[in-house]
């Protein structure tokens, strides 16, 4: 009887059926997801093949198989290859096999499982992380070759080359100068071997980035387009993360290698590539470039910088700097692209017209307003900011706020993915946005879903016995980075993703998303933003352990990695552009170009409003800008600036 009470506790947020008996409260708890056994993970799959196709269901076992450590995953195989491997049947015909036995497409599936699981990981193989389970033994690797190249190869040169050209069309005179001159370098092979695109938010970095990828691509060129975040990423053809794409170390210092090995596909992918393209790059420390460069020159048996591929660098530095955990501002500042030695190889090209903005006087203005900004004007040497009243909210509340950011959100939405990815509220701290998510998703209509975690600490190695600490002391942990401990959620609000999950597919720390359908075990998720816009994704619950936090000990959380997306953080928010931006204010700015960035991500001065403290009696704020990271193209801080 205690085990029906304990589910009738929980019917409204675990959609579980009154009335039913377990034989034990362990028994009720494991029915609720409330503890950890493999049928965790035999629950999320069986919840999976009422919603995923063949390939998402593949996708999902995959990711269950590297991020969620399943005991016995031969006997998952054996229980879902069928499901698996659904549509292989007919993938295999158009591959020259129009009879294939069941044995060879099992065989199949598992080569896909294990070419999944390698480009993903740094193991080479599904046998390496998982010897239990069963691994291929038919040679496919002779009909499919390195299937990283394929794709990349893959794209069709005529359509490649009319987008290009249709694109050029429309360059301004910056633009077109960039373009010719990276593309030169390309083509002729010179000694530039790295450009870096500088520009301030919305002069079109982006759209030339694709458009030389469309040229190169056209030419079959194999070029590779990364950015420092997930956002950044999903906004170019082909993106990735930087490192999901070349395997980065967490954390990365100055003698770090990319985790490749030299027979993986990866590595033959790279030996092929003409060239990289690697957006927001002043976010990320120098020590990330560094680690790549010295890579590439050891998998291309190179002394060249980037093992000799060309690489165009783009971003502003007027923009967030590397985030480094209680460092100084000369730490930053020495953390830039700039500090490193592959800056004196480094040539700058200069984007300065404003293209997200109207071409109106007051748009102009704005242009204009926003690019002193950045440079640290209008700034008071104690670093205030007067902004204009036209940007104040009605009433300057968090009501107020939400209202003008998210009108109509108490009704149903008739296109929830437009809505929310024309649209956020931004905020310079995490406890700031996950108390705006909140009071957003309280307006939200639709039956509200708790999913709860389970958080532990690992048992101390020293000593083979786990602290005790508190379950509500670990419940209430809040870091950057960790889903919260009691997730709420209501179908069709917006998400965002934590982890680097399918990247290939645009599902990355960073991508947003709109929760479909969720059961505890399994959320299928629909991306908004980018080349993978409309997709589906199903997302499992795993272990995720904060890599920043002041704790004295090492937090394990298991929960859906993902939090709500109502609201982000200023530096989550970095490459994207968007229709309306609430900016809440009541915690000022802290970090070089934060001000700057949340300021920069509208299409119109008309669709920014700003949230300042209750007790302020004039629009003022506070701008943090470090001059001497600032690239200006009459400076002489580098003899290659033009």
């Amino acid at each position: 009887m205690v085990s029906v009470c304990f589910l009738a506790c929980y019917d409204k947020s675990a959609h579980l059926d009154l009335g039913v008996t377990h034989p034990s409260f362990q028994a009720a708890c494991l029915a609720l997801g409330l503890l950890q056994d493999d049928g965790e993970w035999r629950q999320c799959l069986s919840d999976a093949v009422h919603m995923a196709s063949a390939s998402q269901m593949r996708t999902l076992f995959v990711t269950i198989l590297r991020d969620c450590h399943p005991t016995q995953p031969e006997r998952l195989w054996e229980e879902f290859k069928a499901d698996l491997c659904d549509d292989l049947r007919i993938i295999l015909g158009h591959h020259g096999m129009p009879n294939p036995t069941e044995e060879q497409i099992y065989d199949y599936g598992l080569f896909l499982l294990q070419t999944a699981l390698a480009q993903s990981t740094t193991s080479n193989s599904l046998a390496q992380m998982h010897p239990s389970m069963p691994h291929s033994h038919l040679n496919w690797g002779v009909v499919h070759g390195n299937e990283l190249i394929a794709e990349q190869m893959a794209y069709d040169s005529a359509a490649q080359q009319h987008e290009a050209d249709h694109r050029t069309s429309k360059f301004n005179a910056d633009q077109q100068s960039a373009y010719v001159q990276i593309m030169a370098a390309v083509e002729h092979q010179s000694d530039e071997k790295l450009f870096f695109l500088n520009g301030p938010g919305g002069t079109g970095k982006t759209f030339v980035y694709n458009t030389l990828c469309y040229s190169l691509r056209a030419k079959h060129k194999i070029v590779l387009c990364v950015a420092s975040s997930g956002i950044a990423a999903l906004l170019l053809n082909g993106g990735r993360t930087a490192h999901s794409r070349f395997k980065i170390p967490i954390p990365t210092d100055d003698r770090s290698n990319c985790k490749i090995s030299k027979d993986s596909s990866l590595a033959g992918l790279l030996r092929a590539t003409d060239v990289i393209i690697w957006d927001e790059v002043p976010m990320q420390h120098r020590y990330i470039p560094e680690a790549v460069d010295r890579t590439l020159r050891d998998l291309r048996n190179s002394s060249e910088v980037f093992g000799g591929i060309p690489v165009i660098f783009g971003g502003d530095f007027q923009q967030t700097l590397p985030v480094i955990p209680h460092g100084t501002r000369g730490d930053a500042v020495d953390a830039c692209l700039q500090h490193s030695p592959l800056w004196e190889k480094v040539k700058v090209l200069f984007l300065h017209e404003n293209m997200r903005l109207g071409q109106q006087a007051e748009e102009r203005e704005f242009a204009q307003w926003l690019q002193e900004i950045g440079h640290g004007k209008h700034t008071a040497a104690d670093g205030s900011t007067k902004l204009a009243d036209t940007f104040r909210c009605n009433q300057n509340t968090v009501e107020s706020l939400i209202d003008v950011t998210y009108p109509g959100l108490v009704q149903p939405l008739a296109n929830p993915a437009t809505y929310f990815l024309e649209r956020a509220i931004l905020s310079a701290r995490n406890d700031d946005v996950d108390e705006m998510n909140t009071r957003i998703l309280d307006k939200f209509p639709g039956h509200e879903r708790v999913f709860r975690s389970i958080d532990s600490v690992p048992k101390d190695p020293s000593t083979a016995e786990a602290e005790d600490y508190p379950v509500e002391f670990l419940n209430s942990i809040n870091a950057s980075g960790l889903p919260l401990a009691k997730l709420k959620v209501k179908l069709d609000c917006p998400i965002m993703v934590l982890r680097n999950i399918d990247p290939a597919n645009g599902v990355c720390n960073g991508t947003r998303a709109i929760l479909r359908a969720a059961t505890n075990r399994v959320m299928k998720v629909e991306i908004i933003g980018g080349d993978h816009s409309g997709k589906f994704a199903f997302l499992p619950r795993m272990r995720i352990t904060p890599s920043n936090t002041d704790l004295p000990f090492e937090l394990e959380r298991f929960q859906f990695p993902v939090r709500l997306a109502f609201s982000m953080t200023i530096n989550k928010s970095q490459g994207q552009s968007l229709m309306r931006v609430g900016l809440d204010l009541r915690t000022p700015c802290f970090a070089h170009g934060q001000f700057y960035v949340a300021m920069s991500r509208v299409t119109s001065v008309h669709r920014i409003k700003v949230l300042f403290p209750i007790t302020a009696e004039e629009p003022i704020t506070t701008n943090v800008v470090y001059p001497e990271v600032i690239l200006d193209h009459r400076s002489e801080y580098h003899p290659k600036i033009i």
